[in-house]
């Protein structure tokens, strides 16, 4: 064994990042995640299973108290300046909020984000800064302990998905952040953090119905109908679901569209 390999083995087994070791010394970093704890951390151990699945892909990722969210966004910059790989920043709680916070110290810093997910945020957050490129929310508006529908800021022109849960009754604040499906679509997510998608943005807004799979889409397109089509026909067209086509375009499931009427559709960036 040549001194090089060697050395490049120690350097493998100091290193905190198990895709170097993999794919050898010239390998980018492929995105860090910052990740804010709710009020009560103890009972936010879903976050730390997101996170092992976050790990798991690649990316680096890193669980704070939702108070240290500025010292975070300083080592961000830090990070960032040195190696610009993809920042995502995820929060339940309060720590949604303090995702969004974060996400601001960034924005003041000219330092881009590439994804911000919250979990049920309290009604007291702030809106999406104009620095983030794609925002996922998961909340339920019923809820008083989160419910926070947080908006596009000023200046925001990137991607956006709210999913509002509350007719689903398996869900609560204190679990919204623990279903095994919705962290796999979100470590996904977070690892291709830095995908985006030609043609026009349209922001979306789903309130999901009762017992149906939850897909968390990334935003939404506007397709052209032509003489003849249907809902149902243009959802089959785009893979997705009647129902969400029929919400998103306020019809029924069996409506007939006229030729070259708009329809918006939800899509996906990246990996799914």
């Amino acid at each position: 064994m040549t001194k090089a390999i060697l050395k490049f083995t120690a350097l493998c087994l100091a290193s905190l990042s198990i895709a170097m070791c993999l794919t050898g010394p010239a390998a980018a970093t492929p995105g860090r995640a910052y990740m804010f704890r709710g009020l009560i951390g103890m009972i936010d151990w879903g976050m730390d299973q997101l996170a092992d699945r976050i790990n798991k892909t690649g990316v680096i990722a890193k669980i704070d108290s939702h108070m240290s969210w500025s010292s975070a966004a300083d080592e961000a910059i830090a990070d960032y300046r040195r190696d610009p790989a993809p920042i995502t920043a995820i929060g339940h709680s309060i720590g949604g909020d303090s995702a969004i916070e974060f996400a601001e110290k960034l924005a003041a810093a000219h330092v881009p984000v590439a994804l911000v997910i919250t979990y049920d945020p309290t009604r007291m957050s702030g809106a999406v800064p104009g620095n983030v490129e794609r925002y996922i929310n998961l909340f339920q508006s019923s809820n008083m302990l989160g419910g926070g529908d947080l908006a596009p800021g000023r200046g925001f022109h990137g991607h956006y998905a709210s999913y509002n849960l509350k007719d689903r009754s398996e869900m609560i604040h204190v679990n919204l952040d623990k279903f095994d499906a919705i962290q796999v679509q979100l470590a996904a997510k977070v690892r291709s953090a830095g995908a985006g998608a030609a043609g026009e943005t349209v922001p979306l807004r789903i309130v999901y119905p009762p017992s149906v799979p939850i897909e968390l889409w990334d935003d939404a397109m506007p397709v052209s109908a032509h003489a003849g089509e249907t809902v149902q026909s243009i959802a089959a067209a785009n893979h997705v679901p009647a129902w969400v086509v029929a919400q998103l375009n306020k019809k029924t499931e069996n409506a007939t569209l006229n030729e070259g009427e708009r329809v918006v559709v939800p899509r996906f960036l990246g990996r799914r």
